[in-house]
């Protein structure tokens, strides 16, 4: 996530459907904002953290430091539950679980949103590394499986299918292969996973996404990195979605503790030993996302019923919510700079503890600044409504009230 893209997906989904099958309230979507900006900035502080010095580096000499860092792994199935919860919305308000204007128009809206940005950060890091002779050679560092950058690395990340393979996967831009395992998914939401909806129940599309992602994998090994089990999160997120648009007999708390749950219990799992089997990968960020999903369903009903509460209040912070706004620029712009600075800093052969000081205190915030410099210039123009009347809002007052979605 993706990405995200992230990973990386709107609210505003929800704003293009004026018919409404079940006469319900529509929930704000602030925390969906806040909740992204808070998964882009665990990834920017993991990939400073990993692009510390040489690899292991921190490992070794700051090991809490790093473990505590890769929670920021949890970041992607995030983006992905975020991402089906938001444009399950819609359908979940029509009759029969339709995306209004159909397949074409719904894929014309996300290649809209999520392409531009990403060809242009393809481009930009193209560029940078071939200008750039410290990023063109290996030095015992993260960066280095983000080269050598080859012709067929480049052909397979303009087809969105780098993913597939562990050749191409981190070439150019690591976090970038999320973007394309999102943009797979998008196309089942409309072809496979709305119809089983309709055919079968909401809970039996579940029970088949959650199992066809592990099958896959397990089938065809080769498609390991791609990470298909995020379909199921994915279906974790519509559910999440129908749950709060169509309501629940299940009150609202204790989704609330049932995410608190899941969610801690990754962490967890993550800060005593990372699962590194390919079952622990999938049952560990399948928990994650389910806490996720809960906590999902928690937020949008406290919205729907009028409901404040302490959580909600942290993730609609206006801060947080803007920031939100251009987290996909976060994802896309982020990495590469920071294994360039890496490399810069390694000369002064600094100590570990330094050298992650000066990545996450200098290195970051100017990261940062780059990818909204980036969503200024590039993102910007391909935002979705939701994004521009969150944009118009912190332009007329920082403290406005939220908006609807």
């Amino acid at each position: 996530m993706t990405e995200t893209n992230a990973n990386e997906t709107n609210a505003n989904e929800t704003s293009e459907t004026e018919t409404n099958a079940t006469e319900t309230r529509r929930p704000t979507f602030e925390f969906a904002d806040g909740i992204r900006a808070v998964a882009a900035l665990c990834v920017a502080l993991l990939h400073a953290t990993t692009f510390t010095g040489r690899s292991g580096d921190v490992e070794e000499a700051l090991p809490v430091v790093a473990r505590v860092a890769e929670l920021g792994h949890y970041a992607v199935p995030v983006f992905i539950v975020l991402s089906g919860y938001v444009l399950m919305i819609p359908a979940a308000r029509s009759d029969g679980y339709r995306l209004r204007g159909g397949f074409r128009r719904y894929i014309g809206r996300r290649a809209r949103r999520i392409l531009p940005p990403y060809y242009a950060s393809l481009a930009l890091f193209l560029l940078l590394i071939a200008l750039v002779p410290l990023l063109q050679n290996r030095a015992g560092t993260a960066w280095d499986n983000k080269i050598p950058v080859t012709v067929e690395g480049v052909v397979s990340h303009l087809l969105l299918v780098h993913n597939v393979s562990p050749a191409w996967i981190y070439q150019i831009n690591g976090p970038a292969w999320s973007v394309a395992t999102e943009w797979q998914i998008y196309f089942l939401l409309p072809l496979v996973l709305l119809p089983l909806c309709r055919w079968i129940t909401p809970w039996g599309m579940l029970a088949i996404a959650l199992a066809l992602g592990p099958a896959l994998t397990l089938l065809v090994p080769r498609t390991a990195s791609a990470s298909f089990w995020f379909i199921g999160l994915f279906a974790l997120g519509m559910i999440a979605a129908l749950l709060t648009v169509r309501g629940t007999r299940v009150a609202p708390a204790w989704f609330g503790w049932a995410a608190l749950t899941g969610i801690l219990a990754g962490a967890c799992w993550m800060l005593a030993g990372p699962p590194t089997s390919l079952l622990a990968r999938i049952a560990a960020d399948t928990l994650v996302g389910a806490g996720v999903a809960a906590g999902l369903v928690a937020l949008g009903r406290s919205s729907i019923d009028g409901q404040t509460t302490a959580v909600r209040r942290v993730f609609e912070w206006r801060p947080l919510v803007a920031t939100g706004t251009w987290s996909y620029s976060i994802y896309l712009i982020h990495s590469p700079l920071l294994g360039l600075a890496n490399l810069l800093l390694l000369p002064l052969a600094l100590p570990t503890a330094a050298h992650w000081l000066t990545m996450v205190l200098g290195a970051l915030p100017v990261a940062l600044g780059v990818s909204y410099l980036f969503f200024q210039l590039v993102e910007r123009h391909f935002t979705t409504s939701h994004q521009r009347r969150e944009l118009a809002a912190g332009d007329r007052a920082p403290d406005a009230p939220p908006l609807r979605a």
